[in-house]
């Protein structure tokens, strides 16, 4: 009896997964994105799933992971400092990391003791390669959170000083389950993504799944 109940849980546990990633393929489907894309890393919540564009135009999800984003949620007009992660849709811009391309299709560039992500006015948000200490973020020394890491178009075109630099997808910190604004993963997962990963890509992030349908 016991296991026959366990089967039951078991059965309604994967149909109301099904449901819900019909639900959301139909909400990316219709999303100003997928007319952009053919590859979406989608976050809602602490859920983060990589989703592809088949060639009758349906969507299908490849994977779903746990994630983790800004101590302070999710925000639609973050600025820097308030450890909040930004709402919206970003396309992919490249992806850097530690050591060499591990085998992604993208853009690639490997961190050197020189590589920061400029806090500063001339250069704000940039990826910037310096003898000479450049306030923001020297990259090479955040391991193992970068030692694979995406960077998403927040804040450009134009760049607005003060509104948030350096805003990344990148592997877990070994001390918290949290970040300062950017997206983390497990390191496996965050490998899977860059392998998988193509040109054009987009992400999405979103506190809750009926708002993919605002992207």
């Amino acid at each position: 009896m016991r296991k026959i109940f366990l089967l039951a849980v078991l059965m309604m546990f994967i149909f109301v997964n099904e449901a819900c990633a019909k639900s959301i393929e139909k909400l990316l489907a219709k999303s100003e994105t997928a007319r952009k894309t053919d590859q979406i890393i989608l976050v809602v919540d602490h859920s983060l799933s990589l989703w592809n564009k088949l060639e009758d135009g349906t969507w299908q999800m490849d994977f779903e992971t746990r994630c983790n984003y800004g101590l302070n949620g999710f925000n639609l007009n973050r600025h820097e400092g308030d450890k909040t992660t930004p709402i919206g849709a970003f396309p992919i811009l490249y992806a850097f990391g530690m050591g060499d391309n591990p085998g992604t299709e993208i853009e690639y560039k490997k961190i050197t003791p020189r590589s920061y992500l400029s806090g500063e006015y001339a250069t704000y948000n940039t990826w910037v390669e310096s003898d000479s200490y450049i306030a923001g973020e020297h990259l090479i020394d955040y391991k193992p959170e970068y030692n694979y890491a995406m960077n998403f178009g927040f804040n450009i075109n134009p760049v607005v000083v003060g509104k948030g630099a350096a805003i990344f997808l990148h592997c877990n910190s070994t001390y918290k389950n949290w970040t300062s604004g950017c997206i983390s993963v497990p390191e496996d997962i965050m490998l899977e993504i860059l392998l998988k990963a193509r040109r054009g890509e987009y992400i999405m992030i979103v506190p809750r799944a009926e708002d993919i349908a605002n992207y």
